[in-house]
Protein backbone atom coordinates (compact mmCIF):
# COMPACT_ATOMS: atom_id res chain seq x y z
CA UNK A 1 0.00 0.00 0.00
CA UNK A 2 2.53 2.50 1.05
CA UNK A 3 4.52 1.79 -2.44
CA UNK A 4 1.31 2.49 -4.40
CA UNK A 5 0.35 5.91 -2.54
CA UNK A 6 4.03 6.96 -3.01
CA UNK A 7 3.73 5.69 -6.45
CA UNK A 8 -0.06 7.74 -6.86
CA UNK A 9 -1.95 4.90 -7.01
CA UNK A 10 -5.06 3.48 -6.15
CA UNK A 11 -3.94 3.12 -2.44
CA UNK A 12 -7.14 3.09 -0.88
CA UNK A 13 -8.20 0.06 -3.58
CA UNK A 14 -5.63 -1.63 -2.28
CA UNK A 15 -6.30 -0.85 1.52
CA UNK A 16 -9.64 -1.85 1.26
CA UNK A 17 -8.41 -5.54 -0.73
CA UNK A 18 -5.66 -6.03 2.05
CA UNK A 19 -8.32 -5.51 5.05
CA UNK A 20 -10.92 -7.28 3.81
CA UNK A 21 -8.87 -9.90 2.86
CA UNK A 22 -7.16 -10.07 6.61
CA UNK A 23 -10.34 -9.53 8.49
CA UNK A 24 -12.53 -12.06 6.40
CA UNK A 25 -9.50 -14.84 7.26
CA UNK A 26 -9.18 -13.98 10.58
CA UNK A 27 -12.77 -14.30 11.13
CA UNK A 28 -13.39 -17.93 9.76
CA UNK A 29 -9.99 -18.93 11.09
CA UNK A 30 -11.18 -18.05 14.44
CA UNK A 31 -14.81 -19.61 13.39
CA UNK A 32 -13.07 -22.74 12.56
CA UNK A 33 -10.93 -23.31 15.84
CA UNK A 34 -13.49 -22.19 18.06
CA UNK A 35 -16.16 -24.85 16.44
CA UNK A 36 -13.03 -27.57 16.16
CA UNK A 37 -11.89 -26.91 19.79
CA UNK A 38 -15.56 -27.26 21.01
CA UNK A 39 -15.70 -30.55 18.95
CA UNK A 40 -12.60 -32.03 20.92
CA UNK A 41 -12.96 -30.69 24.46
CA UNK A 42 -14.46 -33.65 25.59
CA UNK A 43 -11.23 -35.70 25.29
CA UNK A 44 -9.39 -33.75 28.03
CA UNK A 45 -11.19 -35.57 30.85
CA UNK A 46 -10.25 -38.97 28.98
CA UNK A 47 -8.01 -41.14 29.87
CA UNK A 48 -4.04 -41.37 28.35
CA UNK A 49 -5.69 -42.70 25.15
CA UNK A 50 -8.11 -39.06 25.05
CA UNK A 51 -4.80 -37.19 25.50
CA UNK A 52 -3.90 -38.66 22.44
CA UNK A 53 -6.57 -38.22 20.76
CA UNK A 54 -6.68 -34.28 21.86
CA UNK A 55 -3.12 -33.54 20.53
CA UNK A 56 -4.10 -35.32 16.75
CA UNK A 57 -7.57 -33.55 17.23
CA UNK A 58 -5.69 -30.20 18.32
CA UNK A 59 -3.73 -30.75 14.95
CA UNK A 60 -6.39 -31.44 13.07
CA UNK A 61 -7.96 -28.50 13.70
CA UNK A 62 -5.29 -26.23 13.83
CA UNK A 63 -5.01 -27.41 10.35
CA UNK A 64 -7.96 -27.00 9.14
CA UNK A 65 -8.64 -23.54 10.66
CA UNK A 66 -5.24 -22.45 8.76
CA UNK A 67 -6.59 -23.98 5.48
CA UNK A 68 -10.04 -22.22 6.01
CA UNK A 69 -7.99 -19.08 6.62
CA UNK A 70 -5.71 -19.07 3.89
CA UNK A 71 -8.60 -20.29 1.39
CA UNK A 72 -11.17 -16.99 2.83
CA UNK A 73 -7.88 -15.03 2.28
CA UNK A 74 -7.23 -15.86 -1.51
CA UNK A 75 -11.02 -15.65 -2.36
CA UNK A 76 -11.73 -12.73 -0.64
CA UNK A 77 -8.30 -10.94 -2.38
CA UNK A 78 -9.33 -12.06 -5.76
CA UNK A 79 -12.84 -10.71 -5.13
CA UNK A 80 -12.39 -7.80 -3.07
CA UNK A 81 -11.20 -5.37 -5.91
CA UNK A 82 -14.40 -6.21 -7.81
CA UNK A 83 -16.10 -5.11 -4.80
CA UNK A 84 -14.22 -2.17 -3.88
CA UNK A 85 -15.44 -1.23 -7.66
CA UNK A 86 -18.69 -2.03 -7.46
CA UNK A 87 -19.39 -0.02 -4.18
CA UNK A 88 -17.86 3.48 -5.71
CA UNK A 89 -19.81 3.10 -8.84
CA UNK A 90 -22.93 2.38 -6.43
CA UNK A 91 -21.84 5.63 -4.37
CA UNK A 92 -21.15 7.47 -7.29
CA UNK A 93 -17.77 8.04 -6.13
CA UNK A 94 -15.90 7.27 -9.80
Amino acid sequence: MHNSYEAGGEWERDLFIESSSFAASAVVGSGVAKAGVLGIGFLMVATPVGWVGLVVGGAAVASTAAAASLGTNYWVKNNAGHWYDSLLRTLRIK
